[in-house]
C-alpha cells in the first residue's frame, strides 16, 4: 500500500474493510531511507505480523553497489536490522527484470541506472553479504521479478544471485485487462510460468506474491469497459488458486493507481474478496 508508513491508520481500515487480520503488512522505502524502526514495530504487532518493504535503490547502477560505495549506507541498515527483534523482509530492485525499469540488468547493460546482468549478480550478493556480516541476520532477502516473461523482459535464470543469497521467491503481476498486455487473463495465467521458472531456481525457499490486482472490467479506467468479465470471479479464483504448492503469501496492491485495483472498486468485488478470504481460515 503506497504511503501506509506515512498511515498506519490505513492499515488497519483495509482489514476492517475485508473483515480479517492479515499477516503481512507491505509499503514502500526509497534510496536513502533507513529501516528498520519504530514504524515497522508498530506494524509488526508484536510479531503477529509480518512486514514486506519494498526498496528502490536510487539513482545508482549495480557495479557501484558491488564496489562497496554505498558500505556506510548498508551498514545504517544493518544496524537498525539488528536492533529490530523480528524477521524483517526487504525487496531490493523489485521488478528488477521489467524492461520498463530504469534499473534492468541487460546484457549490455546500457539502462541508466542498471548494469549488465553479472553486475546486478555481483550487486546483490554484496548487499546480502555486507548486511549479513554486520550483524543483520534478521534480514530476508526476497527475490522479486515481475511475472512478465515477454521477450523484452529479462530471464530470471540470468540475473539469478544463487540460492544462498535468497530468502523468498517473490512475484508481481497485474490484470490489466487490455490487449497491449495480452488481455484479460486469470491469476493463473499471469503468474504460472514465472512461477516454475523461479522454483526451478531454488528448490526451497517460499514464494510470496508481493503485488497482485485486477482491473473493475465495468469501469474505463485505461482499459475498455468489458461486460464479459468479472472482477469478482477473478479475485475468487485468486484466493483459491492450485497448481502452485509453494505459495505461502499473497499481498494485494490495495490502490486506485494506473487501474482501479482495489478489492472495493465494485460490491461484487469486495464480497468475493470478503469471501475468499473467510475460505482461507
Amino acid at each position: 500500500m503506497q504511503g501506509m508508513q506515512e498511515n498506519p491508520a490505513a492499515f488497519t481500515d483495509f482489514e476492517s474493510l475485508v473483515g480479517r487480520q492479515l499477516g503481512v503488512a507491505s509499503y514502500f522505502y526509497g534510496f536513502g531511507d533507513v529501516f528498520p524502526g519504530p514504524i515497522e514495530l508498530g506494524f509488526a504487532a508484536g510479531g503477529q505480523r509480518d512486514v514486506l518493504l519494498s526498496w528502490d535503490m536510487g539513482p545508482t547502477r549495480f557495479r557501484q553497489w558491488a564496489r562497496g560505495r554505498y558500505d556506510s549506507y548498508l551498514g545504517q541498515i544493518a544496524e537498525a536490522a539488528k536492533a529490530y527483534p523480528y524477521p524483517i523482509y526487504v525487496r531490493p530492485w523489485p521488478e528488477m527484470n521489467g524492461d520498463w525499469q530504469d534499473f534492468q540488468p541487460t546484457r549490455t547493460g546500457h539502462r541508466k541506472y542498471g548494469g549488465t546482468y553479472r553486475e546486478f549478480i555481483a550487486a546483490w550478493r554484496h548487499v546480502v553479504t555486507y548486511t549479513r556480516q554486520h550483524g543483520a541476520r534478521n534480514i530476508r532477502w526476497v527475490f522479486n521479478p515481475t511475472a512478465d516473461t515477454y521477450r523484452p523482459t529479462t530471464q530470471v535464470s540470468r540475473i539469478w544471485p544463487g540460492d544462498e543469497y535468497v530468502d523468498v521467491l517473490g512475484l508481481d503481476g497485474y490484470n490489466w485487462g487490455d490487449d497491449a498486455r495480452g488481455g484479460w487473463r486469470s491469476f493463473k495465467q499471469i503468474f504460472n510460468r514465472q512461477y516454475h521458472r523461479l522454483t526451478a531456481l531454488d528448490r526451497r525457499a517460499p514464494v510470496w506474491v508481493c503485488e497482485f490486482g485486477s482491473k473493475e472490467p465495468l469501469v474505463d479506467d485505461g482499459a475498455p469497459v468489458d461486460p464479459e468479465h468479472s472482477k469478482a470471479s477473478w479475485l475468487a479464483d485468486a484466493l483459491s488458486v492450485r497448481g502452485m504448492s509453494r505459495l505461502e503469501a499473497l499481498v494485494y496492491f490495495q490502490a486506485d493507481k494506473e487501474r482501479d485495483w482495489r478489492v472495493n472498486s465494485s460490491q461484487g468485488a469486495l464480497l468475493s474478496f470478503q469471501q475468499g478470504l473467510a475460505g482461507l481460515g
